[in-house]
């Protein structure tokens, strides 16, 4: 009896390839549910950096402090000058309802003062914008900057991961793909977990297009991770031959 083997090979740049281990079983991997690069939108010196690798960080968290001695002056000018042109349109209006004033140096004092309002607003903001903040809660997992260091307009410094959820991604075969729909929950197994064990997953996205070249279609199940037990990288597997 003469046997005869046939391979398959599907070729995806940049994704896993999606094999059956077993009738309906399929490996994924876990994905962070965000994972952002942190840059300046200023050019400048690092005078400091708050945060480490592997820093556990909140949305809003101060990460990096750019030198920014000038933009604090420029600050305190702009007060001292919205502090006078306060007075003079103030004064204009006083003069105005005693009929001793006119009312186009009372409009030329409310513009004065409005325009010096929004230069002070903007040295405020150029002062904010040489601290760096968090945009999202997540881990630290790359620093590019030392203090001292000199830093370009746009230029990355910080790249951070959220896990508190993360995603499962999976390649399926169109019979497995079409038996889902959004909402569905599926049971999980990563075999690297220190006990390993099923989790519950949540199918969010159902990629619409057929990959040409594998024949497969890009699933994503969000998985709760609070515990942070999961990390990006990680392979897991469901069975999808179950309904």
């Amino acid at each position: 009896m003469r046997l005869f083997f046939s391979t398959l090979r599907i070729c995806l740049p940049l994704v896993m390839l999606a094999t059956v281990v077993q009738a309906g079983v399929v490996p994924g991997l876990i994905l962070p549910l965000h994972e952002v690069k942190v840059g300046t939108p200023v050019e400048g010196l690092v005078r400091e950096i708050l945060v480490d690798e592997g820093d556990t960080v909140e949305s809003g968290q101060p990460l990096v402090h750019l030198v920014d001695d000038l933009e604090k002056l420029d600050v305190e000018r702009a007060e001292k000058v919205l502090e006078k042109a306060k007075f003079d349109h103030e004064a204009a209006q006083k003069l105005l309802k005693e009929n001793i004033g006119t009312r186009e140096e009372a409009l030329r004092k409310s513009i004065e003062h409005d325009l010096a309002r929004i230069q002070r607003d903007a040295a405020v903001v150029r002062v904010k914008q040489k601290t760096l903040t968090a945009p999202l809660q997540g881990v630290v997992v790359s620093r590019g900057k030392e203090p001292g260091e000199a830093v370009q307009l746009h230029e990355v410094l910080l790249q951070i991961v959220h896990i508190r959820q993360v995603e499962a991604q999976f390649y399926l075969e169109p019979a497995q793909a079409l038996n889902l729909k959004m909402g569905d929950q599926k049971k999980l197994l990563v075999p690297s977990l220190p006990e390993p064990g099923e989790i519950t997953g949540e199918v969010v996205f159902l990629d619409p297009r057929l990959d040409a070249e594998s024949g497969l279609y890009r699933v994503k199940l969000r998985v709760d991770n609070a515990d942070l037990r999961l990390k990006a990288g990680m392979r897991v597997e469901a069975d999808f031959a179950k309904p």
